[in-house]
């Protein structure tokens, strides 16, 4: 056949089979529902609405049948439906497939019999349930509602080891001539079982630090409660990468004792973290952490952190030790730091050795102890001295959030420290040290986001010159009032030279508007002063603008700072920090 045939009849059957499928393509139209049912049947028809499939007894049959399953599962078990096929018009492309439903009458609970057995008769989650649970006489029937009062009925057995519980009878039953439906329900719950013992696996920690975070002990009624309370704790330790808590209930153990198996993986033993960051006084600045996540088999840890920037420079060592006890909420901890510091009119070379105890509790709080041996050679201004400190502390924390941690919606902070130094135990001077530091987040709606400080310190101390810069009180930079030069806001002797401050008052308060994905653009406003005694005028301003990132790696911040009031000073200042606001 010439080619030219071959293209004429591959055409004509383009043309053949295009009109057809056009021909017979057509638009859905559902009428005669209230505006709900119209919607739950559209969603389950959306398929075929969206692609506008063929419309043959196979489709109206699939159309048909859903309709009348939708109405059935909402009460209406006697629907009329009537399809009516309308050809294409001028405005109109496509056929139009009317169908129109009248749903009759509708099928109400004439009765509603639930029976509980076993301990379930006395056991309050599933008497509330069965109270709040039940539906009225005379309401319109759902299956939904019964399929939902089951599933709560199963789960509160899950989640409170009712693992022998089943249905005597289970029954929703229809009256079609009636218009009326009844609910039967006999459920015994059984036994409740009790835990067991737990046997872990995959663990290089010793058992006894293990067992004495359960939170329950062997005869306790089960709940999931606890086993997510379990686990909880034990990722908490930092000891493990994977935690799994597993009940053995098959087969069902005969005494109702419900063995426990907990399945963890080690954590990686060591972790190296690097992180940068720039400032306009500081410059460049390098941090670098090292941790050792296990030392030994009592859960021991170990980490170093480095900071190096051209006015600072420090090195910290950390070693954790969890008491047996309860290795989670109480341990100590061994704290070295070597600092060397020359910035504006600081000069110091200081190394300390700190004792701790710590008591972290459930509620957020966290309670330490603290014993300090400072040595500290250093120059403030034109003051030169030698302190060696031999002090305690006690320190109050709380930080709790809600959502993201980088980046919460909701959140508070909360730090207070009382230190005390006396000569009479071999310390160098007598001081009594008072901090307070606040910080809330709030969020409103989901676009304005809000966040307050509020920095408090007060050292009583005759003895001021003796007092390490570290110690002393300075403002200025990120995290204290933005515009001003990093630590360059204090009073000054009479040649002009910071000396710190004895009594400091901070507030922020900072508002950020949402632009798009995870970007937010900040207003702020930092005030405060930092005085050496109450007759002093020294307040400072600053405020600024800035950009903020919630980047998947955490929170990233810039921001441009200048001071008010104080005829261009400073120039502005800008900073780049990186992590979570808390």
């Amino acid at each position: 056949m010439p080619r030219i045939y071959i293209y004429l009849l591959f055409s004509v059957l383009i043309i053949f089979f295009t009109s057809h499928s056009e021909a017979t393509q057509a638009k859905l139209q559902i009428t005669g529902l209230p505006e709900k049912l119209k919607i739950d049947i559209q969603e389950r028809l959306s398929t075929i609405i969206k692609n506008q499939m063929l419309i043959d007894i196979h489709v109206r049959s699939y159309i048909n049948r859903t309709i009348k399953e939708t109405l059935k599962a909402l009460g209406y078990y006697e629907p009329k439906i009537f399809f009516t096929l309308l050809p294409p018009t001028n405005v109109r492309k496509y056929p139009l497939l009317s169908v129109k439903v009248i749903p009759g009458s509708l099928i109400k609970i004439s009765e509603a019999v639930i029976i509980l057995r076993g301990i379930a008769r006395s056991d309050s989650d599933y008497l509330t349930l069965v109270q709040t649970g039940r539906p009225p006489i005379g309401s319109i029937l759902h299956h939904e509602d019964y399929e939902n009062f089951k599933n709560a009925l199963n789960n509160i057995s899950l989640r409170k080891g009712y693992f022998s519980a089943h249905y005597n009878v289970s029954e929703l039953r229809v009256s079609i001539t009636q218009h009326k439906a009844f609910w039967y329900i006999d459920y015994d719950s059984g036994p409740r079982y009790l835990f067991g013992p737990i046997n872990f696996t995959g663990s290089q920690i010793q058992e006894n630090f293990l067992h004495n975070l359960v939170p329950f002990k062997i005869g306790d009624v089960y709940s999931t409660r606890n086993l997510e309370e379990l686990t909880r704790r034990l990722s908490a330790t930092g000891w493990f990468n994977s935690v799994s808590i597993i009940p053995n209930i098959n087969p069902i153990p005969l005494k109702n004792i419900i063995p426990l198996r907990g399945i963890l993986t080690p954590r990686i033993k060591s972790s190296i973290e690097v992180g940068l960051g720039s400032a306009t006084n500081v410059g460049p600045h390098l941090k670098a952490r090292w941790k050792k996540n296990l030392a030994n088999n009592k859960g021991h840890s170990f980490h170093i952190i480095s900071n190096i920037s051209v006015p600072e420079k420090n090195l910290k060592w950390t070693y954790k030790i969890p008491i047996l006890i309860n290795p989670l909420e109480k341990y100590y901890l061994l704290q070295g730091i070597f600092k060397h510091t020359h910035l504006n009119d600081t000069k110091s070379n200081a190394s300390s050795l700190t004792l701790s105890q710590y008591w972290d509790y459930s509620n957020g709080w966290q309670w330490a102890a603290h014993l300090h041996w400072i040595l500290d050679n250093f120059i403030q201004g034109n003051t030169i001295n030698r302190a060696t400190l031999i002090y305690p502390s006690l320190t109050l924390n709380r930080t709790s959030t809600c959502n993201m941690l980088m980046m919460p919606n909701w959140g508070n902070l909360q730090h207070y420290s009382v230190d005390v130094s006396r000569s009479l135990w071999g310390s160098y001077m007598n001081f009594l040290i008072l901090q307070a530091h606040n910080t809330w987040i709030r969020t409103l709606t989901e676009n304005h986001r809000f966040i307050a400080r509020i920095n408090l310190g007060w050292i009583i101390t005759k003895q001021f010159e003796k007092i390490p810069p570290d110690m002393r009180f300075f403002a200025g930079g990120d995290h204290s009032i933005r515009g001003y030069k990093y630590k360059g806001l204090a009073p000054h002797d009479h040649t002009g030279k910071l000396t710190g401050a004895s009594k400091l008052a901070i507030s922020s308060i900072e508002y950020q508007y949402h632009i798009m994905g995870n970007w937010w653009v900040a207003v702020f406003v930092d005030s405060g002063a930092i005085l050496l005694n109450t007759h002093q005028d020294n307040i400072h301003i600053g405020a600024g603008y800035g950009i903020r990132w919630h980047s998947p790696i955490g929170s990233i911040k810039l921001d441009f700072a200048r001071p008010i009031f104080k005829n261009n000073i400073n120039k502005i200042q800008f900073y780049i920090s990186f992590g979570p606001e808390l």
